[in-house]
């Protein structure tokens, strides 16, 4: 994954690196994060989750078509787009972390609820996505010739980002996470 920016910041006391990430992008195929590596099959049907030093296997996700994923590491939330197995429609995910192991890392149902008893998925958005990034405080999400600008990372549940109708270019009362659309 190719970053645009990243900003090292120096902890004087022990001369330690922390690297803080100015802006993150979308990708879809490969990404590391931390001690794990994401990637998607040549098909596009599964994103598999393995240890970079040893190419173990964690983990997979079964999709019928992937869109995209990016990783915020500012929020330690990563947004994955596409159209699980078993579901109908395209759904934008907010996964804690990089979720957990084995056949369906996530926890997810076919429509991208949570599997009961599991907290991986903090929230989700019926919308085909193209792209993504994250600059600052701005979250930028094209779907088709809509780019929708959502102030940090949007909140949890259903309908994440507040929008009325779960797409339309507006923000439903009392929410202020939708900044704006720019419609190409």
């Amino acid at each position: 994954m190719s970053k645009k920016a990243a900003i090292l910041g120096l902890a004087v006391i022990g001369f330690s690196a922390i690297p803080v990430y100015a802006d993150s992008q979308s990708t879809n195929s490969s990404l590391k994060i931390g001690e794990v590596n994401l990637s998607i099959n040549s098909t596009g049907t599964v994103l598999t989750k393995t240890q970079p030093s040893t190419g173990k296997w964690l983990g997979e996700q079964k999709f019928q078509s992937f869109g995209s994923m990016m990783w915020v590491p500012e929020h330690n939330v990563l947004f994955v787009a596409g159209v699980l197995e078993g579901g109908n429609k395209p759904v934008l995910l907010k996964i804690k972390g990089t979720g957990g192991g084995g056949q369906n890392m996530f926890a997810l149902t076919p429509n991208g609820e949570s599997a009961k008893g599991y907290n991986y998925r903090l929230g989700s958005q019926m919308m085909s996505v193209q792209n993504m990034t994250y600059e600052g405080k701005l979250l930028q999400i094209r779907s088709g010739p809509t780019t929708y600008q959502i102030n940090n990372v949007g909140g949890g549940g259903n309908n994440m980002f507040a929008l009325v109708n779960n797409t339309e270019c507006k923000s439903m009362a009392g929410y202020n996470y939708f900044v704006q659309c720019i419609v190409k």
